[in-house]
């Protein structure tokens, strides 16, 4: 959503009036994010570094924890992983004291990206597991099929098959379920790829098809010829 920033900083001048701390934290966060959807860091590292004062003084761990993230961003924008990565560690811990599950996730799948960026797959792959297991305990299925998706070219990158097989096809069941054929039909060419790999033919031409059936029941023909492309490439029909 789009933030009007003369609105957000005519709100900053009326908060500090009314001299509520709590208030003028909550509208410092407000100006930074208008700040940064302009493209301007450095008004907005200096909104976000007096918010993250105001609510260590009041220890709202979870606004600190908010504050830290989009710091975080700041950094990692300027080129400073290592300094984004203290960031988000930080921000993880406040979240943790906090109790504060969605926090703690969000942190997670953004630590993950910047592990990821940075060649950490390993990290990567652990913050991501860390998250799905907070989206379990949530009953989430929409974030677990998220963490799924991401997590099953990681593993396959690191060489870790099965892993790689197992995320694919807890992506498609939970897809199956949720009325994801978009990513059903993702799984699902992931699933055939790596059993093709595993000299699993049958099973491979199996999965690859049903992809290609959830392609053409989508109206998206061309889909599954690519699909149909890649599963004679692989697996020889």
């Amino acid at each position: 959503m789009k933030i009007d920033l003369g609105q957000a900083l005519d709100n900053l001048q009326q908060m500090r009036a009314e001299g509520s701390r709590e208030a003028v934290a909550n509208a410092l966060f407000v100006v930074a994010m208008a700040q940064m959807q302009k493209g301007r860091a450095a008004p907005a590292k200096l909104a976000l570094d007096e918010a993250l004062e105001l609510c260590t003084e009041l220890s709202n761990l979870s606004g600190q924890g908010q504050v830290l993230l989009r710091l975080a961003e700041l950094a990692n924008q300027a080129g400073e992983a290592a300094q984004a990565l203290d960031l988000l560690n930080r921000a993880l811990a406040c979240f943790a004291q906090a109790q504060d599950a969605p926090g703690r996730a969000a942190a997670l799948e953004r630590r993950a990206k910047l592990q990821q960026e940075t060649g950490d797959l390993a990290g990567a792959i652990a913050s991501l597991e860390a998250a799905l297991s907070l989206a379990l305990e949530a009953e989430d299925e929409l974030s677990q099929m998220l963490l799924n998706q991401y997590l099953g070219p990681l593993h396959r990158q690191q060489g870790e098959n099965q892993k790689a097989l197992a995320a694919y096809r807890r992506l498609g069941a939970l897809s199956q379920k949720n009325n994801e054929p978009q990513r059903e039909a993702l799984a699902l060419v992931g699933v055939g790829t790596l059993l093709a790999g595993e000299g699993q033919a049958d099973e491979a031409e199996r999965a690859f098809k049903g992809a290609e059936e959830v392609f053409r029941r989508l109206g998206q023909p061309k889909q599954a010829e690519v699909v149909a492309t890649e599963r004679r490439r692989l697996v020889g029909r």
